[in-house]
Order: structure tokens, then C-alpha cells, then sequence
């Protein structure tokens, strides 16, 4: 036996310490240094010894204590026991003092663009986007993001011209819309705007903890989109969808 996250569940770790974000309550949670230990064991050496190909880590003792919190993980649905390892990868900053004065606003250029059907297109998607934040939830929303990627098509990686005219885009119906947007509804609507051209963008999440932190960025080919670069470096990434890494 193996165990997974549950699919509404992401982890990363900061130093020490694992940070879990649940979708599904929309809520970050810090844990005590056994848990984050157990969370290493149970997610990243649940896989077969590469001494012993006959041995799986499902066969290795846990102790009584370790026992009592993986039932309660169970319980709790934080994970799922399953056949197979866990495939993803979980990003670990061990050793980063992480990010410090973010004070985000929308990256605005200094080019004029004037109200066309693009735009109006954003406009419809961050309108969608708030919409399911504020009804549906992180979980929905990022599900709605899982969508967008269609199996059968090949995604690519546009130009870094691309990718800023799509931000002014984004930015103009920012602008219309009545409300402030934060980075992470910023994100989401040019994530489901590239994918719609068939780009290879990612929505990202990245964490900290002691002062606590999350920001949300967009992420296409290792790099941040009109946001600052040391975001991937100092911050614990703890989501990044639709074209999640795997091992």
C-alpha cells in the first residue's frame, strides 16, 4: 500500500516545515516537524527500495505515533491509500529566507490598449473566474483550470512578446472590471487565456512561513511571467496547474 494526497490537497516544505493548502477550504496549514518527517516518508520514500526491488516502502514500519497520524490523515481525507507511489513532485526550499516587501499590483505597462474583443474576452473570464472564487471555491476554480487542458492537444511556448501582450490584455479588463484583482484571480484569467491559444502556462502558488506568505503567479517555461523572478527561488511552490510536475 501507498499513499497519496487527495486531489484536493497540495504540499510543499519551507526549511523545516511542510505547508499544506487545502483547496477545498481554502486554507494553509503549517505542520509540527514529526508531521512534515511523515509527510517526507509516507509521499517521497513510499517507493520501491532501489537495493531491493522486491521491497516497497509499504512494507516498512511506521511507529505507533506515525500510525495514529496517518489514520487520521486518512480520516480526514488529507490523503488516500492506493496501489502505486505518488508521482508528483514536492518542492522543498530547505534553506531559503524566502521573499520579502511583495507589494503586488497589476503589472501595468506603458502601452495603450484600447477596448477590442480581446479584451472583452478577458474581461469574460476574470468575471468567471471571480465568480467561482466567490460561489464555488479554490477547489472548483482550480478544477475548472484542470479542464482547460485538453489531452489532445499540443501545447507550446510562446514569445516573451506574447506573453506581455497578453498581460496588457489582461490588464485592461483588470481595469474595467469594478472591483480590485488580486494576484491570484490575475493569474488564474491569463492561465485560462493561454491555454485557450494553446500556450504552456502554469498557475503557480508559492509559500512561506515565519512571517507566513502566499503569492500567486503565472509560470511559463521555468520562468515568471511580469513578476518578479525570485518568486520560484525563496518561495516554497505548493500548486502549480494545469501542467503539474511530476517525478
Amino acid at each position: 500500500m501507498y499513499y497519496h494526497l487527495s486531489d484536493h490537497i497540495y504540499i510543499t516544505q519551507f526549511r523545516e516545515e511542510s505547508i499544506i493548502l487545502d483547496t477545498k477550504e481554502d486554507k494553509y496549514t503549517i505542520c509540527f516537524k514529526q508531521l512534515s518527517t511523515l509527510f517526507a516518508n509516507i509521499l517521497e520514500k513510499n517507493k520501491a527500495d532501489p537495493d531491493d526491488k522486491d521491497i516497497a516502502a509499504s512494507d516498512y514500519a511506521y511507529s505507533s505515533q506515525d500510525s495514529v497520524y496517518i489514520q487520521k490523515l486518512l480520516d480526514d481525507y488529507i490523503i488516500q491509500s492506493k496501489e502505486s507511489p505518488y508521482p508528483f513532485y514536492i518542492d522543498r526550499k530547505l534553506t531559503s529566507d524566502g521573499v520579502s516587501n511583495v507589494d503586488w499590483r497589476l503589472p501595468l505597462e506603458n502601452k495603450n490598449i484600447c477596448i477590442n474583443i480581446q479584451v472583452l474576452k478577458a474581461l469574460i473570464i476574470l468575471i468567471q473566474v471571480n465568480f467561482y472564487m466567490k460561489v464555488e471555491g479554490l477547489y472548483s476554480t482550480i478544477q475548472l483550470i484542470k479542464r482547460a487542458r485538453k489531452n489532445h492537444i499540443e501545447y507550446i511556448i510562446p514569445q516573451a512578446e506574447e506573453l506581455r501582450n497578453l498581460a496588457n490584455i489582461v490588464n485592461k479588463a483588470c481595469l474595467i472590471y469594478p472591483t480590485r484583482t488580486k494576484c491570484l484571480e490575475w493569474a488564474m484569467t491569463f492561465v485560462l487565456l493561454a491555454l485557450k491559444r494553446e500556450w504552456k502556462c502554469n498557475l503557480e502558488i508559492g509559500v512561506q512561513n515565519y512571517p507566513f506568505f502566499a503569492h500567486a503567479w503565472v509560470e511559463c517555461d521555468g520562468n515568471v511571467v511580469m513578476d518578479s523572478q525570485e518568486l520560484r527561488k525563496g518561495l516554497g511552490i505548493i500548486l502549480n496547474e494545469p501542467f503539474r510536475r511530476v517525478i
